[in-house]
């Protein structure tokens, strides 16, 4: 049977220790009030910095009809609230025009106010790329956790912290075609690659206008890309070509047979794009 720890780093070896659960703090249960939306203050610490409109006016509409099911968790400031789980709620709200609000009052210290809303917009998958890149550095600043502790304490892999914040290293110019959808994160992930910022910009802007794929940006990526290379002469049998085509068929991906110098033996390379696509191909060989 395959090895399901294949492809996902040492981290499950390494942990150790399990890190303490967060505290489900973002259920809005419990006893319920309805304060002024006047006295809420949006969390400071809100990873999502823009709301889609079209999203938040689906929202008011469905708050217009039902009313507002689910209280927006909040914690005490004098007397005032500060919003702990509900940012979309709260300007749904205040485009209705609203005057008050259901709330549930949560006591939440300071530092799980970021971790809260980090949670929360994960599991909705709601951030793009570079809000999660710098939510997660702010966690890791504000916390002074290890990014293997901090992975541990959300339910994610290192490599998916490490990764993302690299993102941040990208020229603005690319950060905002990230934010924009223009490039993936594969894509980004790519460019990172090039230490030249101005060719960073150059690549990324040709992803957006042509809709080059990772693969390509990948290859425009590679160190020594651009100069003139001598093509490498191969050979390959018709059915050493076959046993390629059958293999890619049954597989799914890129597969190359090269033979080595001896007749019966050689190397089988199977490639893979991601942790999803190498599950697939370890389920086909099983």
């Amino acid at each position: 049977m395959a090895n399901r720890s294949l492809g996902r780093g040492l981290d499950g070896l390494l942990k150790g220790q399990p890190a303490q659960p967060i505290p489900d703090l973002t259920v809005a249960t419990g006893p319920t009030a309805s304060v002024p939306i006047a006295l809420l203050d949006p969390n400071p610490h809100q990873p999502r910095r823009a709301v889609e409109t079209t999203d938040l006016e689906q929202l008011a509409a469905s708050i217009r009809e039902h009313g507002l099911l689910q209280p927006i968790v909040v914690r005490k400031r004098g007397e005032r609230y500060q919003i702990v789980v509900g940012e979309r709620r709260f300007r749904a709200a205040q485009t209705l025009g609203l005057a008050e609000v259901p709330v549930v009052v949560r006591d939440v210290p300071d530092d799980q106010l970021l971790e809260l809303a980090l949670v929360e917009n994960l599991q909705r998958e709601d951030l793009d790329a570079i809000e999660k890149a710098e939510s997660f550095k702010a966690y890791l600043d504000s916390t002074g956790r290890t990014q293997a502790a901090a992975a541990a304490r959300l339910g994610l892999d290192r490599s998916t912290i490490a990764n993302t914040i690299r993102l941040l290293d990208l020229p603005p110019q690319v950060q905002v075609m990230v934010r924009g959808g223009f490039i993936a994160m594969g894509h980004a992930r790519a460019i990172l690659a090039i230490d030249d910022a101005g060719k960073q910009v150059h690549i990324a802007e040709r992803v957006a206008r042509e809709g080059l794929s990772v693969r390509q940006v990948e290859r425009l990526s590679a160190p020594g890309t651009g100069r003139k290379r001598k093509p490498r002469q191969s050979f390959k049998s018709p059915e050493v070509r076959d046993l390629e085509t059958r293999l890619r068929e049954a597989l799914g991906t890129k597969v190359s047979v090269e033979v080595g110098e001896k007749p019966d033996r050689g190397r089988i390379v199977i490639e893979f794009y991601n942790q999803d696509d190498l599950d697939r191909i370890l389920d086909r060989l099983q």
